[in-house]
């Protein structure tokens, strides 16, 4: 107990000698200069990127995610290094040397494709005082798909008898637009200018916005991107933020949700978003097809024996973001207490350069679980799993050479085989992803559900 009480009073002397900075004899804190940089990922034919500055990493990035503002020692040159990881192994994409004044505002946004990076840097100066209304928004054409200029209008309550009109050309320096503060905004791309005092046509319109607000005093950073979302192949605006990047709450894009149904013992289940019927019917170890939706935001999802919209089986409030694709998992056994669910998003990039490959452990009667992709023919003895550790509900993604494997799944950290041999060709360009279940009725053998590219 001594010791305790001790150990107390000294933090509360060193608390009370912090306190006494002022006193003759200390020296307040020394502020320390700081510039400041985040990073936006705008290869559309990337994996994810790892970005280091002074070989340490600041950021790890998927397509078309940015980082939070993170910070570096200014005013002198800084080596910042992008890695990329084909085939799941480390390689350089690029490197460059990056100077931030001090309290200045550096955005890096990385675009063009993994064989031609483009780097693009906008330096922002601390604001200064300036009127009330004031706003500031730049804008950066970085979508690789879209090499000729496009126009952007920004209008006010849906004017467009004086809207505010740029063009911006791939990959150049940002344009800044000032309008004033104001609610119910909305921002165009547009693959030309209309006529002025005109609105744009449909076949002109590459991307809205929705309506949205510019608070007074404001500084958004708009980035033209590709789009591989929903309804095809396409262009969007990302905001890049102070703590990452955001999208247009009203932007006018679906997502795409569809469910499977992992319920070994249940039957047949009708699936309900905000008490409307969304899925019905899902028999045991069925997907449906995507279903294209403009819900979006926090949402409530109720599972129900089919044509029984009175006996709910599981409820839950998952969060969807428009442009995005969706897996509902659906597992469980009739002895728990109830289904268990996970709302996944799903990258549907077909890439040259590389395969995406996920499994998602749906097998309520299965422990932790690890994955092998091993040559064909090849025991597992000296082999060491893709993925380990599977949890019920996780979703795993692999990366390697595309070639011809066996899928062979473990009980994790051992060698007891739970599934496979499984004979499976994996080629470039290409989407697999699979689902681990139980047998009809419950338990094992564990089944495997086969989608997109498998099949």
């Amino acid at each position: 107990m001594r010791r305790s009480i001790n150990v107390v009073l000294a933090l509360a002397t060193l608390l009370f000698l912090a306190a006494c900075g002022t006193e003759e004899g200390f020296v307040e804190p020394i502020l320390v200069p700081k510039g400041f940089v985040r990073v936006f990922n705008a290869v559309p034919d990337s994996t994810t990127l790892r970005v280091s500055v002074d070989n340490l990493t600041q950021a790890t990035l998927n397509f078309s995610e940015g980082s939070a503002f993170f910070n570096i020692l200014p005013g002198l040159p800084r080596k910042m290094e992008v890695f990329h990881f084909p085939d799941g192994q480390r390689e350089l994409l690029l490197d460059r040397r990056l100077t931030v004044p001090t309290d200045t505002q550096a955005t890096v946004i990385i675009a063009g494709t993994i064989n031609s990076p483009v780097v693009l840097e906008i330096q922002n100066a601390p604001s200064t005082d300036t009127p009330a209304d004031y706003t500031e928004v730049q804008i950066v054409h970085a979508a690789n798909s879209l090499s000729a200029e496009v126009g952007f209008l920004l209008v006010q309550d849906n004017d467009f008898s004086a809207p505010t009109t740029v063009l911006l050309g791939q990959f150049t320096e940002s344009l800044t637009l000032n309008p004033s503060s104001g609610e119910r905004y909305e921002l165009f791309a547009v693959s030309s200018l209309p006529a002025t005092g005109t609105a744009p046509t449909d076949a002109q319109i590459l991307w809205r916005s929705g309506s949205f607000d510019l608070p007074a005093k404001s500084r958004a950073m708009l980035v033209l991107t590709d789009y591989f979302g929903p309804e095809g192949k396409g262009v969007r605006v990302a905001n890049l933020s102070v703590t990452g990047t955001q999208f247009f709450v009203l932007e006018e894009l679906p997502a795409a949700i569809r469910a499977i149904n992992t319920l070994p013992d249940q039957g047949p289940i009708d699936i309900f978003f905000n008490d409307e019927l969304f899925a019905a019917n899902v028999t045991f170890n069925e997907m449906t097809d995507n279903i294209l939706t403009d819900l979006r935001g926090q949402l409530t999802l109720k599972l129900t024996p089919t044509g029984d919209a009175t006996t709910i089986l599981a409820e839950a409030t998952p969060t969807v973001e428009q442009g995005n694709f969706y897996t509902l998992t659906i597992t469980g056994l009739s002895t728990d207490t109830g289904p268990s669910l996970a709302l996944t998003p799903e990258d549907n990039r077909n890439i040259a350069t590389r395969f995406v490959l996920t499994g998602t452990h749906a097998s309520p009667s299965s422990g932790l679980l690890d994955y092998y992709f091993v040559a064909p023919s090849t025991s597992i003895e000296n082999a060491s799993p893709r993925s380990f550790n599977n949890s019920l509900l996780s979703t795993a993604g692999m990366s390697f050479e595309q070639g011809s494997y066996d899928l062979i799944v473990t009980d994790a950290g051992t060698k007891d085989i739970v599934f496979g041999p499984l004979a499976v060709e994996l080629q470039n360009d290409k989407i697999y992803r699979f689902h681990l279940t139980d047998a009809t009725g419950g338990g094992l053998p564990i089944q495997i559900v086969l989608e997109d590219d498998f099949n």
